[in-house]
């Protein structure tokens, strides 16, 4: 039976738009703020803070109310995560040594078209084979990960991933954000914009990006969704 989304839910056309600007919006901003650019003089990082905050707010039109809450949620709650895990942790660096404005809200922006992705009436028509095939891809990069780059980091954050999927019975959209992140992150890395450290804490060993980067993405993911649902019951309590 195929599926036919509520009718409070924003148009499915500009769902799709929103969607299909996603691909070339991440080559655009981290374009600009690339080492490729600052190597010939040119600091782009400028346009990549102006544009985040700018298309965060165009992508909120295209998501439900309550994912709103989320995707708002997410700019701080992300813009902590970023301290810790590049300024204290030393997982990566940015190339100016500090976590760049517009990152936060490319977080938000990276949440908010997993779940316009996972919405659309095709993904949800076809959920279970949508859930195979993002299942192969994983358990694919994983592998790889481990037997040929000898990925310590990510083989961890591999046992994590599975522990997540058995308690959210494998849901498509933490699937899906795996490719998502992992998207941005072979752009972002390949243009400079970051660099992973090689050898964690000086014993694991990791890729640049790591496969399982991701895995810290999903599990803000689900902070932030719980943290989402308490502010809205709390505010319906005091309503």
């Amino acid at each position: 039976m195929a599926f036919v989304p509520p009718a409070d839910w924003p148009p499915l056309r500009r769902r799709q738009i929103l969607i299909a600007a996603f691909v070339p919006l991440v080559v655009a901003t981290l374009g600009a703020d690339s080492r490729l650019l600052l190597d010939r003089g040119i600091n782009g990082q400028l346009f990549s803070n102006i544009a985040g905050p700018l298309y965060l707010l165009l992508v909120l039109s295209g998501l439900r109310p309550d994912q709103r809450l989320m995707a708002l949620i997410f700019v701080p709650f992300s813009a902590v995560g970023e301290y810790l895990f590049s300024l204290i942790f030393q997982l990566y660096h940015y190339k100016f040594g500090t976590v760049p404005f517009y990152v936060p809200f490319g977080h938000a922006i990276l949440f908010s078209t997993g779940l316009l992705i996972v919405d659309l009436p095709i993904v949800q028509t076809y959920e279970r084979q949508v859930r195979h095939v993002l299942l192969a891809v994983h358990l694919t990069l994983f592998s790889g990960a481990l037997l040929v780059f000898h990925d310590s980091l990510s083989a961890i954050f591999g046992i994590l991933f599975v522990i997540i999927l058995r308690r959210k019975r494998a849901g498509p959209f933490y699937l899906l954000m795996g490719i998502l992140v992992l998207y941005i992150e072979l752009v972002g890395t390949l243009l400079g914009c970051w660099v992973w450290n090689p050898t964690p804490w000086g014993i694991l060993h990791t890729t640049n990006p790591p496969v399982g980067a991701f895995v810290c993405y999903v599990i803000a993911d689900i902070l932030v969704m719980k943290m989402s649902r308490r502010l809205t019951s709390v505010m319906i309590y005091l309503i």
